[in-house]
């Protein structure tokens, strides 16, 4: 259906988890099967499901997939934000992710409603 790999927010969301997993390697080792790692699959989910939902070949299936894909990104913000909090991350890395997931839930947003009014 779509080539999801020219997609900006694909490149976005691979962005977002490569900077997920950077930040993430530098929480405590007391979280690494806590916080850490639900911060990355969150973001891979991002990346995942923009990729899963452009396989399926349905316009309706790929729109879902990107509600989902929005709140992996939504997901990542609120971690990152909760680490900052808890003095587990530096405050300039939770800002740089949760600006990311923002600008990438912008775009999933926009990329939803193109696909949901093309017929």
């Amino acid at each position: 259906m779509h080539d999801y790999r020219k997609l900006r927010v694909y490149e976005g969301s691979l962005e977002l988890a490569q900077a997920t997993y950077v930040a993430a390697s530098t929480l405590p080792e007391s979280e690494r099967y806590g916080l850490a790692q639900q911060l990355t699959r969150a973001a891979v989910s991002v990346a995942a499901n923009i990729a899963e939902g452009a396989g399926r070949g349905d316009r309706r299936d790929f729109a879902r997939f990107i509600r989902i894909a929005r709140g992996s990104a939504a997901e990542v913000g609120t971690l990152a934000e909760l680490a900052r909090r808890l003095s587990l991350m530096e405050t300039s890395a939770a800002e740089d992710l949760g600006h990311r997931a923002e600008v990438l839930k912008a775009g999933l947003t926009n990329l939803e409603r193109s696909v949901s009014s093309s017929r």
